[in-house]
């Protein structure tokens, strides 16, 4: 048998700040794990600049940007690979995406996910450990429309931007609710400008069956999933992934999707389990999945884990250093406003937001050993990020202990157990497959 390849991948290192010095003390508790791993993954979700360039007119909702020195601290982790296709990678337009791309060249770091262009940013970044060539992709489901990169023509130049998937939504109601819908439509005139779109060419008219009301599509075909991927997107990447694996002996795909199913947070949408099976289909060797600031439920597919969400490994969303003034009139604060004031305004006085809540400071941290091409051994160490600190210190990860420790794990479990996936806790304190 061959040397086995260990891998592990994390949730999204929303990292605005460097760390403080009392961190020293526990960051090995994960740093020393993702260390002894041969492929070392996570999710930027940041800019890298010195806020020398202009923010973008639109955000992942909030505007995040680290400065250029605070790099190090995160590949304190030992990281050798970081993704970059989420929704914050356009926060600071153009010139932040390429402020990143260049800043994580010039470390000679691996990444992928965007680009100067759509081949660039398609393209997986290719690591090389124990002899063998591993492919790794990154893929933004939670993207603006503007933050698409786009494709070169012979008189037009590239674009730069995020590699995308894009998905289509349809909602089934019965005939007696389409009549309803049509009715109210023409009473409200909801549809004329896209009736005078559809008459001038712009848009196509709805298939039969099918009825959008603005830009809300139904149908009354019975069966058909809620979500699905863009047949053309889907393509795109899964025939890029059976590509690279011609010449590579694993791929991985990093994918950041904010959406659900409707019913809970923690519930992956269609798409995503048909992007996911697609993937491994065409030869991808795991998934690992963020966007949602939550943990998801796995699934074994084909042998090859889904983690449809890993949450968060960092959240420093209470440090952002500056906002700009769109974020500030928002929310009714002058000018003058610290990002501080301004963040205390969105939370309604640290009422309600992301750190409000403690399921968003929980994640696990997998180990997964692949040999001959198959996934041969499978741990997970449960991690917290300080979610009782309210200092520096809060959204940091270490190493989970006693109670916090058994919560993550009986999350994991229950929300893995839809999936037909049955999990343990070792006497190491790792999570294991029953």
């Amino acid at each position: 048998m061959a040397d086995k390849l260990t891998v592990t991948g994390t949730g999204d290192s929303l990292f605005v700040s460097d760390f403080p010095r009392e961190y020293d003390k526990t960051i090995d508790s994960v740093a020393n794990f993702i260390k002894s791993c041969d492929i070392r993954l996570t999710n930027l979700e940041t800019n890298l600049s010195d806020f020398e360039y202009f923010a973008g007119s639109y955000s992942g909702g909030t505007w995040l940007n680290t400065r250029r020195a605070c790099l190090a601290d995160l590949c304190r982790y030992g990281f050798n690979y970081f993704g970059t296709a989420n929704n914050h990678c356009m926060d600071y337009s153009f010139n932040g995406l390429l402020s990143t791309i260049d800043t994580l060249d010039k470390a000679g770091l691996a990444h992928s996910g965007t680009g100067r262009s759509f081949e660039e940013a398609c393209a997986p970044a290719i690591l090389e450990a124990k002899g063998r060539k591993v492919a790794v992709f990154a893929v933004d489901a939670s993207f603006n429309p503007a933050s698409k990169v786009g494709k070169a023509t012979p008189k037009i130049k590239a674009r730069p931007g995020v590699n995308y998937l894009r998905h289509n939504t349809v909602y089934t109601i019965s005939p007696e609710e389409m009549e309803q819908l049509r009715q109210i439509a023409a009473k409200t005139h909801v549809n004329f400008s896209r009736d005078f779109e559809i008459a001038t060419g712009y848009l196509l008219p709805d298939a039969e069956g099918e009825f959008s009301f603005d830009k809300t599509k139904f149908t009354i075909k019975q069966d058909v999933p809620t979500t699905s991927c863009h047949p053309a997107d889907l393509k795109r990447i899964t025939e890029a992934l059976a590509a690279a694996k011609k010449s590579c002996d694993y791929a991985f795909v990093l994918v950041h999707c904010h959406d659900n199913d409707g019913q809970a947070v923690e519930n992956p949408p269609a798409y995503l389990r048909e992007f996911a099976h697609a993937c491994i289909e065409a030869g991808a060797n795991a998934i690992f999945g963020g966007g949602c600031h939550r943990l998801r439920g796995m699934e074994m597919y084909q042998g090859a884990p889904v983690f449809y969400s890993l949450g968060d490994f960092i959240y420093q969303g209470l440090q952002v250093e500056h906002l700009p003034a769109d974020f500030l009139e928002t929310y009714g604060v002058p000018l003058t406003a610290t990002a501080a004031e301004a963040l205390y305004a969105r939370s309604k006085g640290n009422k309600i937001g992301l750190h409000c809540n403690k399921k968003n400071y929980q994640t696990v941290l997998p180990k997964l050993e692949f040999a001959d091409g198959k996934l041969a051994g499978f741990a997970l160490l449960p991690v917290a990020l300080n979610f009782e600190r309210k200092d520096e210190m809060n959204g940091l990860p270490e190493a989970a202990q006693g109670q916090d420790r058994q919560d993550i794990f009986e999350l994991l479990q229950d929300l893995s157990a839809p999936f037909g996936v049955k999990l343990c806790l070792d006497e190491d304190c790792l999570i294991r497959l029953a």
